[in-house]
């Protein structure tokens, strides 16, 4: 009994502790499906916390921890944490039982790869390449146009810029009919750092503020400024300070909203390198602090190289030569690998290194650090003139120009095909609304059992009757059936309706279409006649009132019934007002005629 009870009570608790096993794996699993976002948007950073607490479960399989790791290490990068994002993905990719053809495989790849890309690695080819692999348009598509996109802009050295050039074209076209306004975005930019590399900056930073514009709708977090960013750098590239200007207080405004370590770092970037370009020393100085602070908090070393730059640049408008040899020696004692490609490329940077050798009167590293800079302008120079390049370049602005016209022609056409619906769909509901009204009115018009006007229609017409013309008259005649019970009792007490319908059919045959002719009351008739003369009015009722008598005279049924009925005739020389003071008159001296009668 004992052994029973046990096993009973086992397996109890073995299904309970399944079942809890299973409603634990569908909430980590509903957790992975809320934090995983797109390769080209940021996660909300509002999950995070519940990402860490996760993770932090003893019950999580291998795969799913790696999968709430790749979605991690997307929060990291999107808060400018590259390196700390890049060493934890690398470790993660490397542990033998993880499915390498799940989309979070796929996602580290990318992710490891953009790492890389924000630092301007060219490990970062790599990553991309694979990432590519991984997927395909139909499968982790997301990755698939990131990776892509990446190949394109930074891993085709070998490949002609007119080549590179159809590709993006091709990504563009592929997306734009419905692609999200998020893919269209990660596009838009990719083009504009195309456009960039080929020393296109205005067409660059109309790329950008399209992207920008487009992923507003859609990116969450540090994402919303961080095409932003670049659309400033390319504005200032090309001299549109003004322009440039209006963007940074735009990203300051999302900035305050977003309030995330990267995100405050770009903003404080973007000023210095606003208050740089535009030689507003004061300025930089007073925000070069904020710039540092940034910087430190999202342990930057490109940060870091920047904000030394620009304090070595307020060194040199002070003519502080103490200052600026410090920071060249600091410089010198970097490894070459320290100081990335977008400072030994930069015009500005160049430029600044010949101006403080200049500054210390040192002539040989001043005519070296001129050579440098030599070098990269004419290297610049030959490509914003090759004409190979600047004509692709116009090629592919005007295909994406034709293209994004006949997108826009497109969606306006829709937009007009669906107003011209609207319209006629409102238009056709006011008609069938009308019809339908008046039909109802009409129907609420008429005696349902005789068909004719009922007594507040035929009034309501007569009161609305002009004032007859000279020498003519309104006359009114109010016909009372005073035998229709008898007709009724002897044509069979369940055809009341069809005696009724039958003395109407006899006064709608004598009657002409511009008469108003009702039912008054249960056994009253009303005929109106306009512009008529009054001898012929009262000639007109008496052979009206002849015929309804002999309304059953050719009735075979009938056995020789005859109709009964009192007229009473009202005439009017003007316009009638007060009529049913008048038919009230006339009623009561048809009642007291019937009185009498009976009496």
């Amino acid at each position: 009994m004992f052994q029973r009870l046990s096993l009973t009570v086992f397996s109890f608790l073995s299904v309970a502790l399944a079942s809890f096993a299973a409603l634990a794996n569908d909430n980590i699993d509903a957790v992975i499906e809320k934090v995983r976002t797109p390769s080209y948007d940021c996660p909300n950073q509002s999950l995070l916390p519940e990402l860490e607490d996760t993770l932090a479960l003893e019950s999580l399989t291998s795969q799913q921890r790696f999968a709430l790791t790749v979605a991690k290490g997307q929060f990291l990068i999107c808060r400018g944490k590259y390196e700390e994002a890049e060493t934890m993905l690398l470790k993660a990719i490397m542990q033998s039982n993880i499915d390498e053809s799940s989309y979070a495989f796929a996602s580290a790849i990318y992710q490891i790869g953009f790492s890389y890309d924000a630092r301007e690695n060219p490990a970062r080819c790599k990553y991309y390449q694979q990432a590519q692999e991984l997927s395909s348009p139909e499968r982790h598509s997301d990755i698939f146009t990131s990776s892509s996109l990446g190949l394109i802009n930074y891993c085709s050295e070998t490949t002609s810029p007119e080549i590179r050039l159809g590709k993006m074209f091709g990504v563009l076209k592929r997306y734009s009919n419905d692609g999200s306004p998020g893919e269209l975005a990660h596009i838009h930019n990719a083009i504009g750092l195309l456009y960039g590399d080929l020393e296109q900056h205005a067409l660059a930073a109309e790329q950008y503020l399209k992207a920008h514009e487009m992923g507003l709708l859609v990116y969450e977090g540090s994402n919303k400024v961080s095409i932003l960013i670049s659309a400033i750098v390319s504005l200032l590239s090309s001299g549109q300070t003004e322009r440039a200007y209006q963007s940074i207080l735009e990203l300051g405004v999302l900035n305050s909203e977003i309030d995330t370590p990267l995100t405050n770092f770009l903003y404080q970037y973007a000023l210095s390198i606003y208050y740089r370009k535009t030689e507003n020393y004061n300025r930089l100085t007073y925000t070069l602090p904020d710039l540092e602070k940034a910087s430190s908090n999202i342990s930057s070393s490109l940060g870091e190289l920047l904000v030394n730059w620009h304090k070595a640049e307020i060194c040199l408008y002070d003519n502080d030569l103490t200052c600026i040899k410090q920071y060249i020696s600091g410089i010198e004692a970097l490894n070459d690998d320290a100081i990335p490609p977008v400072f030994r490329s930069n015009l500005d940077y160049l430029s600044f290194n010949v101006s403080m050798y200049i500054a210390l009167q040192d002539l040989a590293k001043a005519k070296e650090a001129h050579e440098i800079y030599s070098k990269e302008v004419t290297k610049r120079r030959e490509v914003t003139q090759d004409s190979a390049l600047i004509i692709g370049a116009a090629n592919l602005y005007t295909r994406i120009y034709d293209l994004e016209s006949a997108i826009e022609q497109a969606e306006q056409q829709r937009k007009n095909t669906l107003y011209t619906a609207i319209v006629i769909f409102l238009l056709v509901s006011g008609i069938t609304g009308y019809v339908l009204r008046r039909k109802h009115l009409a129907r609420k018009a008429i005696d349902p059992v005789t068909l004719l006007l009922n007594a507040n229609s035929a009034i309501a017409r007569i009161n609305k009757l002009d004032a007859p013309k000279k020498g003519r008259a309104i006359a009114i005649a109010i016909f009372d059936i005073s035998n229709l019970r008898e007709i009724t009792r002897k044509m069979g007490s369940t055809k009341g309706d069809l005696v009724l319908r039958q003395i109407a059919q006899t006064l709608q045959n004598v009657t002409r279409g511009n008469d108003i002719l009702g039912r008054f009351g249960t056994e009253q008739f009303i005929l109106c006649l306009h512009n008529i003369e009054e001898r012929s009015a009262r000639q007109f009722f008496d052979r009206v009132q002849s015929a309804l008598d002999n309304t059953f005279e050719n009735d075979a049924t009938s056995d020789h019934i005859v109709v009964e009925s009192q007229m009473s005739v009202f005439i009017a020389n003007e316009k009638i007002t007060g009529l049913n003071d008048i038919l009230d008159d006339i009623a009561m001296s048809i009642d007291m005629g019937n009185r009498s009668g009976n009496n």
